[in-house]
């Protein structure tokens, strides 16, 4: 009898562990489970685009009843009043490399804004944004590829000399490639993403120095549309949103005509939202926060200005990757 009982025992505990030892592979096979990692991927493009947005309207704050063009990259973008009635041409550029628990590629995003100061407090601004995204996915071997553009509108508002207020609206529409399983299914799909930020700037300047501590709110909202893997199974849509607040914090110094150097430091931390997966797709939130510490060198003159910066991301899983910023304008 005791005998009989634990070879039963045996067996079930065999069964047991052949079943715990096959998740891994049954979890691949989970229809449209490259989703899981794209909450994070809208996540982390939108903060990179309204980052970039901010960075260049700050330059405008000094131009004051012109119109002026510029691109913005992830440093600080250089103001450039059009000269003789004829833009200047300018092209930015972010490169971001992802190294996260669920992302493993490379993000580029790109923005082109045209701004007009109102009067001496206020200055409306609009433009066209770019965005092209390939990703490994670790949880189910899988691939995502995406390419977008939108558009964006903000306006500036100086209330003293030291506080500036600034909100950005914007949308993107996108279409993505997806695989999973090494690239046994595939499917694809198209995206609209909103995005909201609100946030305020206070300044400090001294010599040639520029100090500045800013704070604010991104609320990003993402609706990605069903669709049918290649293998015939239907995958429903769902909706992602997040709401986080944001801290920053940036140092300029040198003669406005000579090299530049910066050093500016950008946390986001997660204050609700959720992923609109299914259960057995959602991998819950194990990134509270982000943060990014970069440096670069800005120079400018009476007919270009050329940036450069480099920046480290960090997260809850400690170091994230790097990203690295062009920027040129040329005025004729």
């Amino acid at each position: 009898m005791i005998h009989h009982l634990a070879a039963r025992v045996c067996h079930i505990l065999a069964a047991a562990f052949l079943t715990l030892s096959a998740l891994p592979a049954v979890a691949t096979t989970i229809p449209g489970s490259s989703g899981t990692a794209l909450p994070e991927a809208t996540e982390l493009a939108t903060g990179i685009t309204v980052r970039s947005i901010k960075d260049q309207v700050r330059s405008l704050r000094d131009a004051q009843g012109v119109v002026l063009l510029g691109v913005s990259s992830m440093g600080q973008s250089q103001a450039l009043p059009l000269g003789g009635g004829v833009p200047p041409l300018g092209f930015g550029l972010q490169l971001r490399d992802l190294d996260t628990a669920r992302l493993d590629g490379r993000l580029m995003t790109g923005n082109l804004l045209l701004a007009h100061s109102v009067n001496d407090r206020m200055t409306v601004f609009g433009g066209l944004l770019v965005e092209r995204l390939g990703v490994d996915t670790a949880f189910n071997n899988g691939r995502i590829d995406s390419n977008g553009w939108g558009i964006a509108l903000g306006a500036d508002y100086r209330v003293s000399d030291a506080l500036y207020l600034t909100g950005i609206v914007g949308g993107m529409k996108l279409d993505y490639d997806v695989s999973r399983d090494g690239g046994a299914f595939s499917g694809n799909f198209t995206a609209q993403r909103q995005f909201v930020d609100l946030s305020g700037d206070y300044m400090i300047r001294a010599g040639g120095a520029e100090l500045t501590f800013g704070a604010g709110l991104l609320y990003v909202r993402q609706h990605n549309a069903a669709y049918t893997e290649s293998g015939g199974v239907a995958v429903a849509a769902f909706t992602s949103e997040q709401l986080s607040g944001t801290v920053s914090a940036r140092s300029l110094w040198g003669q406005a005509e000579g090299l530049q150097p910066f050093v500016d430091a950008h946390a986001a931390f997660r204050l609700a939202g959720n992923t609109g997966l299914a259960g057995a797709l959602d991998p819950g939130d194990d990134s509270n926060w982000t943060g990014r510490l970069g440096v670069g060198v800005l120079r400018s003159n009476a007919s270009s200005g050329l940036e450069a910066g480099i920046g480290a991301n960090f997260g809850d899983g400690g170091f994230q990757g790097i990203d690295l910023s062009l920027n040129y304008t040329y005025r004729f």
